[in-house]
């Protein structure tokens, strides 16, 4: 799974450059910081993760890879995604379109539960740290715990949001989905996502401390039935629920500053 991880990333990051060339000292610098290679990396995932270590593994996540720096390239050329940060959405389209093609060499790359070292704990706690993994297509508590220790490294405020969101959205997943732990873990980490995005990456602007509260934990539960939704179609969610929630928040964040400031011009 690394290595397709690695393979998908290089793909996004060589196709990036090639396009932008000559290329300019920010498209490097952007390539440096993984910003046109982690839409690649997690093509890659997605690929092993539906066909394990097979060909068709491998040409997924080298046409899906370059599909990925193809549509960014051409997003990057509309006027919304000048402001609008594409998230994982050019990943989430793109191996949307290719999990149906691709999909008929599935293989089960499940293995048997990993040895847990906590001991009995309550669901909502292994239910929380299990929707933290998953954010790396995983449900293994300890992976879970160092993906949350890095959120808190990186800064409180990253850490607290990531954790909050995960609680917020297994705890609404528990109740949704009538207790089944397996399935709230998946609902709950999109909800990490987005109030990590929300609350510490884009923060609403000059708004009052209720409402810098409200939004991110809004946008986490949100995410919950629209998970639910998507899954119930049978398509490979991916972070769509992520992605969507969050664009629809800052759009409308968007026009209501600007609402706001016509209407203190006027």
């Amino acid at each position: 799974m690394t290595g397709f991880a690695l393979l998908g990333a290089a793909v996004q990051t060589g196709v990036s450059l090639w396009l932008r060339r000559p290329s300019s000292v920010s498209a490097h610098r952007d390539a440096a910081d993984g910003i046109h290679g982690f839409c690649g990396a997690l093509t890659g995932c997605a690929a092993w993760l539906a066909c394990g270590p097979s060909t068709a593994a491998l040409i997924w996540t080298v046409l899906g890879s370059a599909l990925c720096a193809v549509l960014i390239r051409f997003l990057e050329r509309l006027r919304i995604f000048a402001w609008l940060p594409m998230l994982t959405g050019p990943f989430c389209a793109v191996n949307s379109a290719l999990n149906p093609v691709f999909g008929r060499w599935h293989r089960d790359t499940s293995e048997a539960p990993p040895f847990e070292f906590f001991g009995p704990l309550p669901e909502l706690v292994t239910g929380t740290v299990r929707a933290s993994a998953q954010v790396l297509l995983t449900d293994h508590l300890l992976t879970g715990l160092l993906i949350l220790a890095l959120m808190f490294f990186a800064g409180a405020c990253e850490g607290l949001w990531s954790l909050t969101g995960a609680m917020a959205a297994t705890a609404l997943g528990f109740w949704i989905l009538g207790g089944e732990p397996a399935t709230a873990d998946l609902a709950g980490y999109c909800g990490f996502l987005a109030a990590l995005a929300l609350g510490a990456v884009f923060p609403p602007d000059d708004a009052a401390r209720a409402l810098r509260l409200l939004v991110p934990l809004a946008g986490a539960c949100l995410t919950v039935p629209l998970w639910w939704a998507m899954d119930q179609t049978g398509m490979a969610v991916y972070t769509w629920p992520f992605v969507l929630t969050t664009w629809v928040t800052l759009v409308t964040q968007r026009r209501w500053t600007r609402r706001e400031v016509a209407g203190a011009a006027s």
